[in-house]
C-alpha cells in the first residue's frame, strides 16, 4: 500500500470536467473548516456558500476564501474548473513575509473573487497552476510540498494584480473608491503606530501611487496628510476629554518623546498641546456658567 507523504494531509484537489448534474462540496468537518479554498472556474457558473451570505461567480473566475469562511461550493452541471483545499500551515509558510516582498500573506487572510480576462496571460498562468498542483498531488512524490508552495504562490500573486486591477478600474468610477475606504479602515487600526505612506500600501498590496491616488480624488489630500490629522484629531479627543498629563497622551499616540508630540500638534494646531486644553477648558467654563444663568 502506498503511504502518502504529509503535503497530501495539508492539500487537496478535485478537478470537475463538464458534470451532467450540479456537483457540491461541503465543509463538514473540523479538519475542511481549517482549511482556506480556491475556485477556479473555467465554464459555468458556481456559488460559494459562507459564513455570512453567499458568493455567486461565473467563468472565467478565480475565488479565494481564507480559514473559516467556507460553508459549501455548488457548481453547475457544464462546469469545468478545479477545487483546491489548502492548510493554513502551507498557506503561511509560503505566503509569509518574505514571500518575494508581495502582500500575500493579507491576500491571503482575504475573501477574494477576481476575473481573468478570457484567454489572457493571467488565466493561462493559474490554470498552468492549477494543473501542475494536481499532477503533484496525484504523483505524491518526494519534494511535492515545494512544487505546491511554488505554485501556490503563483496564485496568489494572480489574485493581488488581479484584485489590484479591479480596484483600480472601480476607483476610477467612484470618488469613495473602494481602496480609499479599505485605507480608512486600515489608518484607524494602525495610526497609533506612526505607520509611512509605504506602510500602508503595502498592507494594501497596492503601490504609493495608486494609494495616492484614491485618496487625492476622495478627499483633495495626500495620505500622509490624512495620517497626520488623524492622530492631531485622536489626540484633540484625548486632551479635552482625559485628565491625563501631556506626556502620558503622546506616550498612548505611540510618540516616544512628548517633546516632540508638542512641536508636532503645534505645528497642526498653532498652539502647544497644554495651551489648547487650557482654551478648552477655559471655553468650556463659560458655556457652563452661561446655561446656569438660564431662567
Amino acid at each position: 500500500m502506498f503511504d502518502p507523504s504529509p503535503v497530501t494531509l495539508q492539500a487537496v484537489m478535485d478537478r470537475f470536467d463538464a458534470p451532467l448534474s450540479t456537483q457540491e462540496w461541503v465543509i463538514g468537518d473540523a479538519a475542511q473548516r481549517e482549511r482556506c479554498h480556491a475556485v477556479l472556474l473555467l465554464a459555468g457558473r458556481g456559488r460559494a456558500q459562507l459564513r455570512q451570505g453567499g458568493l455567486d461567480f461565473a467563468a472565467p473566475a478565480l475565488v479565494w476564501l481564507p480559514v473559516g469562511e467556507t460553508q459549501s461550493f455548488a457548481m453547475t452541471a457544464g462546469a469545468g474548473g478545479y477545487v483546491f483545499s489548502v492548510s493554513e500551515d502551507l498557506v503561511a509558510r509560503y505566503a509569509g513575509s518574505g514571500a518575494g516582498g508581495l502582500p500575500l500573506r493579507f491576500v491571503a487572510d482575504t475573501v477574494h473573487a477576481v476575473t481573468p480576462e478570457e484567454d489572457g496571460p493571467d488565466l493561462a498562468g493559474i490554470t498552468q497552476s492549477f494543473a501542475a498542483i494536481h499532477a503533484e498531488l496525484r504523483r505524491n512524490t518526494v519534494g511535492a510540498g515545494l512544487v505546491i508552495g511554488a505554485y501556490l504562490q503563483i496564485i496568489l500573486t494572480g489574485i493581488l494584480r488581479l484584485a489590484d486591477g479591479m480596484m483600480e478600474r472601480r476607483d476610477d468610477q467612484s470618488p469613495g473608491s473602494v481602496t480609499f475606504q479599505r485605507f480608512l479602515q486600515v489608518l484607524e487600526l494602525h495610526f497609533r503606530e506612526h505607520w509611512n505612506v509605504v506602510d500602508y500600501a503595502r498592507i494594501l498590496g497596492i503601490s504609493e501611487r495608486r494609494l495616492s491616488s484614491a485618496a487625492m480624488r476622495a478627499t483633495g489630500k495626500p495620505p500622509l496628510l490624512l495620517i497626520h490629522d488623524r492622530v492631531i484629531r485622536e489626540a484633540c479627543l484625548r486632551l479635552e476629554q482625559s485628565p491625563l498629563a501631556v506626556a502620558q497622551i503622546a506616550y498612548g499616540l505611540g510618540f516616544r518623546d512628548p517633546a516632540y508630540f508638542s512641536r508636532f500638534f503645534k505645528r497642526y494646531m498653532g498652539e502647544a498641546p497644554g495651551a489648547y486644553r487650557r482654551l478648552k477648558r477655559a471655553e468650556l467654563r463659560i458655556r457652563d456658567d452661561t446655561f446656569a444663568a438660564w431662567p
